[in-house]
C-alpha cells in the first residue's frame, strides 16, 4: 500500500506530460502540413496567393484557371508564368550517395527568377497605367460621339424643314410655269389655227388650179383629132388617164384626214388647253396634206414641160427644246431642293456611322476604343500579316506583294459570357477569301498583356485558319486589380 501511495502521483504526472508532448507534436505536424500546402518557390509575402482553396487555382494575371496540382509541373499554363514559382535548381540534397556531383545553384536561379518576376510586375504595372489611359480615352470618345449624335439629330430636323420648304417653293414655281405654259399653249394653238386656215386656203387654190389643168386635158382628150397621130398629144392623154386615177384615190384619202383632224374652234375657245406634246422636228398633218397636193401639182406641171412654174417647198427646220423645256426659275428651284435633299442624306449617313461606333463592343470599360481602326503588322518571312482592329485582317506576299483578304471582324470569342474575365482576350475575323479547294480564310486573334500593341506570333494550324497572338495594354489588369493583389 505504501508502494502504491508512493508511485501513483509520479505515474499521473508522467501521463499528463506525455499528453502535453503528443499535443506539441500534433501541432507541429499541422504547421508543417500547412507550410507544405504552399508550392515550392513561393515567397512568404506571396504565400497567400497560392493557398489551396479547392481543386483549381487562378493565374495571377487572370489569364487562365488551372488544376491546383498543375502548379510546378514544369509546364507554363499561365501567360505570366505564375504557375511555375519553383525555379529549376539543384541544391544537392537529393544526391545523398555522393556518386553525382550537383552544385547548389538555387541562389543563382532564385535571383534570376526574382529578376524575371520583378520585370513582369513592372510590365504589368506599366500596362495597367497605359490601360487606364485607354479607358479614359474610351470614355471621352463615347461622350464626344453622344454629343455629336445629339448635334446631328438637331441638324437633321433642320435639314428636313429646309427640304420641306424648298419642296413647297419648287411646287409653287412649277405651278406658276404650268399656268404660264397653258397661256402660251393657248396662244400657240391659236397661231396654229391661223396657219392651218392659211394652208387650207392655199390648198383650195391648188385644187382649183389642178382642176383647171385637168379640165384642159380632159377637153384635149375629147376634142383632139384622132386621125392625126401626134405622139406628144397621145403621151399627154395617157399621162392624164394615169394621173386622174391616182389623183382621185389621194383625194379620197385626204378627205378622210380632213374629217379626222377637224378642230372645233368653239371648243378651243371654251376650254383651257393642256400643254400639247408638239414635236417640232416633224411636219404637222396639215403640212403633210398640203405637201401631197403640192407634189401632185408639181408633177402635172413637169409632165407638160412647165417646170418654171413648179413651187419649191421650203427646207424643213429642226429645233431642240432647251434644257428639257424648263425655265431658269424652275431649274434654280430644283437645284435648291436637290441641295437640301443631299444635305439631309449626308446627315442621315453621319448619324448611321456614329451609331455604328456607339454600338461597337469596346470592352467593359471601353478600353479597346483606342484601338478601333488601328492596324498592326507582323513580318513572317514569306508573308506580312496585318490586323486592323475591329475591321479586317490581310496577308501580303513579301515576294510579289499580292494581298489576300483573311476576314472581317465578327465578334469576341475569349469566353462564352461577357461576365468571364477572358471574354475580351480573343477576337474572330471571318469571311476571308476562300482557299483553293478549302474553306474561307479566318483569323483568331489572341491578346496578352504587354506595354506595346504588337503581333508577335502567326500560325496556321489548320488549312486557311490562322492564329495570331498579340500583346496590348488593353488586356492588362487594371490598376485597381493590381493594388488589390498587392494587399
Amino acid at each position: 500500500m505504501v508502494y502504491k501511495r508512493l508511485f501513483t502521483p509520479i505515474k499521473s504526472n508522467l501521463t499528463f506530460g506525455l499528453l502535453i508532448l503528443n499535443l506539441i507534436v500534433f501541432l507541429s505536424v499541422l504547421v508543417h502540413a500547412g507550410q507544405n500546402n504552399i508550392p515550392k518557390g513561393v515567397a512568404k509575402s506571396d504565400a497567400h496567393l497560392y493557398e489551396k482553396k479547392g481543386s483549381t487555382w487562378k493565374c495571377l494575371d487572370g489569364s487562365a484557371t488551372i488544376e491546383y496540382e498543375a502548379i510546378n509541373d514544369d509546364y507554363c499554363d499561365c501567360a505570366d508564368g505564375s504557375d511555375e514559382p519553383e525555379p529549376e535548381c539543384c541544391d544537392g540534397s537529393d544526391e545523398y550517395d555522393g556518386k553525382i556531383e550537383c552544385p547548389n545553384d538555387c541562389e543563382k536561379v532564385g535571383a534570376e527568377y526574382r529578376r524575371h518576376a520583378e520585370q513582369l510586375a513592372k510590365m504589368r504595372a506599366k500596362g495597367a497605367q497605359i490601360k487606364s489611359e485607354y479607358i479614359e480615352y474610351g470614355k471621352k470618345s463615347k461622350q464626344q460621339l453622344e454629343s455629336e449624335l445629339n448635334r446631328l439629330k438637331t441638324l437633321l430636323e433642320a435639314t428636313k424643314i429646309r427640304v420641306a420648304e424648298r419642296e413647297v417653293a419648287l411646287k409653287k414655281v412649277q405651278e406658276k410655269e404650268k399656268a404660264e405654259s397653258k397661256t402660251k399653249d393657248h396662244i400657240r394653238i391659236q397661231k396654229y389655227q391661223v396657219k392651218i386656215r392659211t394652208l387650207r386656203e392655199r390648198e383650195e387654190r391648188l385644187r382649183e388650179q389642178i382642176d383647171t389643168l385637168l379640165n384642159i386635158l380632159k377637153d384635149m382628150k375629147k376634142d383632139h383629132n384622132q386621125n392625126y397621130h401626134d405622139m406628144a398629144v397621145k403621151a399627154a392623154i395617157k399621162g392624164y388617164d394615169e394621173f386622174v386615177e391616182e389623183y382621185e384615190r389621194e383625194m379620197e384619202e385626204n378627205m378622210e384626214f380632213d374629217q379626222e383632224d377637224e378642230i372645233d374652234e368653239e371648243e378651243v375657245k371654251g376650254e383651257e388647253p393642256q400643254a400639247p406634246e408638239i414635236e417640232t422636228s416633224l411636219p404637222s398633218l396639215s403640212e403633210r396634206i398640203s405637201g401631197a397636193l403640192l407634189d401632185v401639182y408639181n408633177d402635172i406641171l413637169e409632165t407638160f414641160g412647165l417646170s418654171e412654174y413648179v413651187i419649191r417647198k421650203p427646207e424643213q427646220q429642226y429645233s431642240r427644246p432647251s434644257d428639257g423645256g424648263k425655265s431658269k426659275e424652275v431649274i434654280a428651284a430644283y437645284d435648291a431642293y436637290d441641295e437640301a435633299e443631299e444635305e439631309k442624306r449626308k446627315v442621315e449617313n453621319d448619324i448611321t456611322e456614329v451609331n455604328k461606333k456607339l454600338e461597337k463592343d469596346y470592352g467593359t470599360q471601353l478600353e479597346f476604343a483606342k484601338l478601333d481602326g488601328e492596324c498592326f503588322s507582323h513580318d513572317a518571312k514569306d508573308y506580312t500579316y496585318t490586323i486592323c482592329m475591329f475591321d479586317k485582317a490581310t496577308q501580303k506576299s513579301n515576294k510579289d506583294h499580292v494581298s489576300t483578304h483573311l476576314g472581317y471582324f465578327e465578334k469576341w470569342i475569349g469566353a462564352e459570357s461577357k461576365e468571364d474575365d477572358k471574354y475580351y482576350t480573343a477576337q474572330l475575323y471571318t469571311c476571308g477569301t476562300r482557299c483553293w479547294n478549302g474553306p474561307e480564310r479566318s483569323v483568331k486573334l489572341y491578346l496578352e498583356c504587354g506595354i506595346e500593341n504588337k503581333i508577335f506570333s502567326v500560325a496556321e494550324p489548320e488549312k486557311c485558319e490562322y492564329i495570331m497572338k498579340m500583346t496590348t495594354p488593353a488586356v492588362c489588369p487594371s490598376i485597381e486589380k493590381l493594388n488589390h493583389e498587392e494587399l
